[in-house]
């Protein structure tokens, strides 16, 4: 039992390092983004809108782009439509009959599907040399233009935006808030330190022409991951990389209301980490699921040994104070301090959470969108 406890310790100890590092990067980024001056020279911007069977959401998204304080002459959007069997594709086609925007509406050939072909199929129409992506079940803040536009400092670069849940009430959407919180923190932590590991499709951009010079999307068979994967191609090629984190540049989407929905969706996500090849990511995925084991661990230990009892508590105590540390200082950014109040149960039950994704994206089949993986 010593050499475990002493294991338990080691791994604490190399995680907490890591995430205080985190907080400090998180915070250098907010302060050096007081000081980032904007050019005067607006880029021409093309969005691209993948959806597939999002009725209940599009519209929303739509309105959002239409409410934009960006010049309309300087932006177009994409929207392709990835076999959708719900009303989804009429209510762009209504939208777009009576909308100012410069929009059209295209959709995927009977032999493409995925996210990925939907991305690649709006890329190929694109005529502007910044590329900017959202999902259709977001909310875009009335500025989320105009700081892509002035902020963009190359096109041959890639700029990382601010992603959060929209407010909800439930321990399920706390839970989703609060995971989101840790992703964001490591992120743009890492960010700070200029070691981008992990973006967020829902709020990203990139010069079309260095899409072009990465050889554009992955090839892997994954529903998800587009945004990761191209990040890496960007990392590896030595491109800027740059990310914003502004209030007036939070994208906003909403949670799932039914636990299953969310399991699937956590399958999704962890089921494209076998495909990642970036050393630092590598190393903080690695780390965070040998601590959540290394937690699962003191849970046994502090039941059934009275030997090393306090010394397990203290290891678990120093886990969390670093944890509450970086999620209020995310959740301060994002003013959704609310969301702290779930943190002793989120924290008590999330290592079963990463235990039970992580063995279930090896094992399970998973479906998205009404396809099955």
């Amino acid at each position: 039992m010593i050499y475990s406890t002493g294991i338990l310790v080691l791994i604490t100890t190399v995680y907490c390092i890591a995430i205080i590092s985190a907080m400090v990067g998180f915070v250098a980024l907010k302060r050096k983004q007081k000081k980032a001056v904007a050019t005067d020279k607006w880029v021409k911007i093309s969005v691209i809108i993948p959806f597939r069977n999002e009725a209940n959401n599009l519209l929303m998204c739509l309105e959002s782009i239409q409410k934009q304080s960006f010049s309309p002459h300087l932006f177009e959007v994409i929207l392709v439509d990835d076999h959708s069997t719900d009303d989804a594709t009429e209510i762009a086609t209504n939208f777009i009959s009576r909308t100012n925007i410069n929009i059209r509406l295209t959709a995927l050939s009977k032999n493409k599907t995925s996210k990925k072909e939907a991305l690649k199929n709006g890329i190929q129409q694109a005529v502007y040399p910044i590329i900017a992506t959202t999902d259709a079940d977001c909310v875009l803040p009335k500025d989320w233009l105009k700081t892509i536009g002035t902020h963009f400092k190359s096109n041959n670069g890639m700029l990382l935006g601010a992603v959060a849940f929209t407010r909800s009430k439930g321990f399920l959407a706390a839970f989703q808030t609060l995971d989101m919180f840790a992703i964001q923190g490591l992120e743009f932590g890492l960010l700070g330190f200029n070691k981008p590991v992990i973006n967020n499709a829902a709020n990203l951009s990139y010069g079309l022409d260095a899409y072009t010079k990465v050889g554009g999307f992955d090839t892997f068979n994954t529903p998800s991951g587009d945004d990761v994967f191209l990040l890496q191609k960007f990392k590896f090629q030595k491109l800027p990389i740059a990310g914003i984190l502004s209030d007036k540049f939070i994208v906003e989407t909403k949670p799932e209301t039914h636990w299953a929905d969310f399991f699937n969706q956590r399958v999704r996500w962890s089921s494209k980490s076998k495909h990642y090849k970036d050393k630092t990511l590598l190393f903080f995925s690695g780390l965070i699921l040998l601590q959540n084991f290394a937690v699962a661990f003191g849970y046994f230990a502090l039941f059934f040994n009275d030997n090393y009892r306090w010394v397990v508590f203290g290891v678990l105590l120093s886990k969390w104070l670093v944890d509450f540390i970086l999620l209020f200082l995310v959740a301060r950014f994002f003013k959704r301090k609310y969301a702290m109040s779930y943190f002793i149960p989120v924290q008590l039950v999330y290592p079963i959470y990463v235990l039970v994704i992580f063995t279930a994206s090896i094992l399970l089949k998973f479906e998205w969108k009404g396809r099955k993986y």
